[in-house]
């Protein structure tokens, strides 16, 4: 490519060539330009162009390094926007994945204290359920141990003739005699409310005193 610029440089002013000294330094920045020494090739043509002002061959060659140097500043400006680009896209994925990474613990960090707090309201509710049955086990434990109200009339019947018992034993009455004596009190008490109750239904005697 370098050869085929200097060729047509050459081409197109041959016929114009000046003096001998400015061939020099065109040959010079030549060599220099294919070596891709452009900066030297651009040095020498200076200095050429202030010996030879307007030199054809010399100005040409300048005019294909400069617009060459400025395709390759453009390439480079353009790869090292690319570059920057890449960088940034980099930069966002990975500023876009900690953010996400970041967003996921808050959601597993409240996940976790919705458990908890689920975990520990259903801990509450089974310890008081838990209390409740065992107070209520309590309870029918002592209903089961007090006895009922017919247990107790019968506990206090037995604990009656058993002291009706000690007493016979103590003044030497029989069982038998102790039950015709007992009936025999009974009578008489339903005889004396009987006739209570017949003198309450006559009517009483004005004339005569209460008493």
């Amino acid at each position: 490519m370098k050869n085929l610029i200097v060729f047509a440089v050459f081409m197109t002013v041959g016929p114009l060539a000046s003096a001998q000294g400015a061939q020099a330094y065109f040959n010079q920045s030549a060599n220099y330009y294919v070596g891709g020494k452009n900066a030297e090739a651009l040095r020498a043509i200076g200095e050429g162009l202030q010996k030879y002002p307007g030199d054809p061959k010399l100005s040409e060659l300048q005019k294909k390094l400069k617009e060459e140097q400025k395709q390759k500043d453009q390439q480079k400006q353009d790869q090292q926007k690319d570059q920057q680009k890449k960088e940034q896209e980099k930069k966002d994925q990975q500023q876009k994945q900690d953010q996400q990474k970041k967003e996921q613990e808050q959601k597993d960090q409240q996940q976790k204290d919705s458990q908890d707090k689920k975990d520990e309201q259903e801990k509450q509710e089974k310890d008081q359920q838990k209390g409740q049955e065992e107070k209520e086990k309590k309870q029918k434990d002592q209903q089961n141990q007090q006895p009922s109200d017919e247990e107790k009339r019968e506990q206090d019947k037995k604990q009656r003739e058993q002291q009706l018992s000690d007493k016979l034993q103590q003044m030497k009455i029989s069982k038998d005699k102790a039950e015709m004596i007992l009936q025999a009190m009974k009578n008489q008490e339903v005889q004396y409310l009987q006739q209570n109750k017949r003198k309450a239904s006559k009517p009483k005697d004005r004339n005569k005193p209460d008493w």
